[in-house]
């Protein structure tokens, strides 16, 4: 395949374990269905992580090979000019974004480019200190964020939230969800899944899919959970894996959970697990739309959530298609999955899912990426 035939570049510092790989992952199948040719770059192969086996068939694959930001900007201008793509769209936030706007000043090629915001940016603001890095990338970006072509956000509350950090005009940023629900997704939901608490048993599994770290706040879903089974019998599984796994284990066997509530780690088919759990829910401090709980309500599982900024209220309609709790109470998430259990609602309708398909996502995003070939 020749360098001349790129498409779209998807650029970020690497491949992580979380909804973002997942996304890019999505666009770009969809984008190759319809004779796009796109490729996934990053500045260094994250060999640990494990969606790094899941980038699906025909998509390249390239690294940059770089770790300092001199090294980045002059290899990523580089690769800019001997691909020359016609497309580029930067898929994390921070640096790289701005290595993107400079390399493609530098080059001077004619490519749309695109920065999209997946996280929630205030939240990195608040933690750095002056003589951190990631302190003086908000006053660059301020700068540098309105050179590029197009800027997208994956939710109304990601916009806002962006455009107040970075002191830009929140018009500029177009609001785009997550290309999330697709055929084949729904195809990976009907799998059979090998863990026993799913074969055969009318005891009801709770679940819940995220990175085991703070944010999630994974802690506060297992002590709610222990209410819970003080009153009823039920189950608890969490999928994912991350920083916090020793810190939860150890909650379990303090509350004394350990015959139900299981961690089994990474999940490549979370929708087959999920698909089949009596509940999901979400119990995040914050998050930019939550694609889990669109997962969700995609499979037909009810959804609990944390009414926490900003994602999770858009993508139930602000509780219509499912139930919010304020964030970190314990009490009113278990009774809340006492009444979900007890009385399971109706699917969410096609008309509310139809936003978060990767075709509209891709019809979407192609109109700005590829104007003239939409």
């Amino acid at each position: 395949m020749s360098d001349a035939q790129v498409d779209i570049v998807f650029y970020t510092r690497q491949l992580h374990n979380g909804g973002v790989d997942r996304v890019v992952f999505n666009l770009a199948e969809e984008f190759l269905a319809r004779g796009l040719v796109p490729v996934i770059l990053v500045d260094l192969d994250n060999i640990h992580s494990p969606f790094r086996a899941l980038i699906p068939p025909g998509i390249r694959y390239e690294v940059l090979d770089a770790r300092d930001p001199v090294t980045r900007l002059l290899k990523l201008a580089a690769y800019f000019r001997r691909v020359r793509p016609k497309a580029v769209m930067c898929t994390s936030f921070g640096f790289p974004n701005l290595y993107a706007v400079v390399a493609r000043r530098v080059t001077g090629l004619p490519m749309h480019l695109m920065l999209t915001e997946h996280c929630f940016p205030s939240v990195d603001r608040a933690a750095p200190r002056f003589w951190q890095s990631r302190y003086w990338f908000f006053p660059l970006a301020h700068h540098a964020y309105p050179q590029a072509d197009s800027i997208v956000a994956v939710s109304r509350g990601t916009a806002q939230d962006l455009a107040n950090v970075l002191d830009i005009p929140a018009r500029t940023i177009a609001c785009i969800y997550n290309p999330i629900i697709s055929a084949a997704m729904i195809a990976a939901s009907r799998e059979p899944v090998a863990h026993r608490w799913f074969a055969a048993s009318d005891v009801p599994v709770i679940i819940a899919v995220g990175r085991l770290e703070p944010q999630k706040n994974f802690a506060l879903l297992i002590r709610a959970f222990a209410a819970l089974r003080d009153t009823r019998i039920a189950r608890l599984m969490i999928l994912g894996d991350g920083g916090e796994r020793a810190m939860l284990e150890e909650l379990v066997r303090e509350l004394d959970l350990d015959d139900d509530v299981a961690l089994p780690g990474f999940a490549a088919n979370p929708h087959a697990y999920v698909a089949k759990a009596a509940l999901l829910v979400l119990s995040s401090d914050f998050e930019s739309l939550a694609n889990v709980v669109i997962e969700a309500m995609a499979v037909g599982t009810p959804v609990i959530a944390t009414d926490c900024p900003s994602g999770p209220s858009e993508a139930l309609a602000g509780g219509a298609f499912g139930t919010l709790v304020p964030v970190g109470d314990v009490e009113r998430l278990t009774v809340a999955m006492h009444r979900v259990l007890d009385a399971p609602p109706p699917p969410v309708p096609d008309t509310w899912l139809d936003q978060f398909t990767t075709r509209h996502a891709a019809d979407r995003y192609l109109e700005r990426l590829l104007p003239s070939d939409a």
